[in-house]
């Protein structure tokens, strides 16, 4: 079976599914497929929020799908915007509403989103696992990545300013993975064992909380807060999501005061763990440990396998195992039509304005709206020192013409041997 590159937008209202076949967004609630089109195969699927704008990345099976290259594509028009050639495979993309982000091994490449102009490239330590995470608060525009590529420090990067803002200490072995919360001022960190999560503020790197997942070795799958970032969710190889209540660690010191609590802060991170670790709040029991990307919708968890199933499961308000509520899959034939379509006739109101930030703070019901920003359209490409060709549009050749023909009318046609 296929396994499949699943996620979700910034606010998770919206699933993107990326595949042998080409990509589709789901609505998850209530869950409908909204957007589906047959193309070439994709690796990684980054949406703006709940707009028309989509970055996706090739797996290369297609010459014009490669992973050196991100193309920008809009589900309004249905048709890809431009394209951004890089000089080594992209490891991640990352956006907000004012900013770009692509990730190589060695180095992050930086662009407005608007106009797509390089503001910097920043080189980075080996990082195979294109591994960072980015503030969708643009008011509070930081992005984190590993600082080192065999001790476990975050570097803590302001993609506005486009200055470094703070280096932190997180754990003693290299780092796996990255999250933040939706305000930008909190990040969860696990290192390569996979059994402590920390959280830290940010920028000042404060550690506010250490959580026991277990005492196995574990691949940490995905790591994702609540909307008001009171809980995290941890997903692993482990067959278990755990569940962590972030309190307030003034309100942990007044209801258990200790001497293991006073003197926790003045520990390093291998023995404060010892004294006081978090233990989970709930918990979610799965079939297999296939990878699965986890998301909250309110009192509720969104599972997402990378075997194609959809799975929401409610939270007990007192803790506990959590009960699977709904199932569905996330494949289906190609020509199979599911749910509503986006930018057609639907029970939802679609809007098709402007999108800004005004727009943008409201809560999403799933809709999405057409983004209309881009003062760039063309092919670039992009060097290793991180700079644009001289051709700023380069002009298009034979193939890619043939080929953004197909892309316009949804239809991939594979290549002749």
């Amino acid at each position: 079976m296929e396994n499949l590159s699943v996620g979700f937008n910034q606010d998770s209202s919206l699933i993107t599914v990326g595949s042998s076949r080409g990509f589709s967004v789901y609505r998850c609630n209530p869950f409908k497929k909204c957007f589906q089109h047959v193309d070439g195969s994709i690796k990684h699927v980054e949406m703006l929020f709940s707009t028309s704008l989509v970055a996706l990345v090739g797996s290369g099976k297609q010459t014009a799908f490669s992973p050196r290259r991100i193309r920008m594509f809009n589900t309004k028009t249905q048709k890809y915007i431009c394209e951004l050639d890089f000089a080594a495979t992209i490891l991640n993309v990352k956006m907000n509403r004012s900013r770009l982000i692509a990730v190589l091994e060695t180095k992050i490449h930086i662009f407005d989103l608007e106009t797509l102009d390089i503001l910097h490239t920043l080189p980075t330590p080996p990082n195979k696992k294109g591994i960072v995470a980015l503030s969708s608060n643009i008011k509070k525009g930081y992005m984190v990545s590993p600082g080192h590529d065999s001790q476990g420090k975050i570097l803590v990067y302001d993609v506005i300013n486009l200055q470094v803002r703070s280096s932190i200490n997180a754990c003693n072995n290299p780092l796996q993975i990255l999250s933040m919360n939706a305000e930008g001022t909190m990040v969860a960190a696990a290192s390569t064992q996979g059994t402590v999560i920390r959280v830290f503020s940010i920028p000042s790197g404060t550690k506010l909380h250490t959580f026991r997942r277990g005492s196995l070795k574990a691949t940490i799958h995905s790591i994702s807060f609540n909307a008001d970032s009171s809980r995290i969710a941890v997903s692993s190889n482990s067959r278990t999501i755990h569940i962590f209540e972030l309190k307030d660690p003034q309100d942990k010191k007044k209801s258990t005061p200790n001497t293991a609590s006073a003197i926790k802060s003045y520990l390093p991170n291998v023995l404060s763990d010892i004294v006081e670790p978090g233990r989970h709040f709930a918990f979610v029991n799965l079939k297999d440990n296939t990878r699965s990307v986890v998301a909250f919708n309110k009192d509720e968890l969104i599972v997402l396998s990378s075997r194609g199933h959809f799975c929401r499961y409610t939270i007990p308000k007192n803790g506990g195992e959590c009960k699977l509520r709904i199932e569905y899959p996330l494949i289906e034939k190609p020509d199979e039509e599911v749910g509503v379509k986006i930018h057609g006739k639907s029970s939802q109101p679609v809007y098709t304005g402007h999108f800004n930030d005004k727009a943008g703070e409201k809560k999403s019901n799933g809709s999405i709206t057409d983004y209309t920003a881009f003062k760039f359209k063309g092919y670039v490409k992009v060097s290793e020192d991180g700079k644009k060709e001289p051709n700023k549009q380069i002009e298009e050749t034979k193939e890619t013409k043939e080929q953004t023909a197909q892309n316009i009318n949804g239809k991939f046609v594979p290549e002749t041997q």
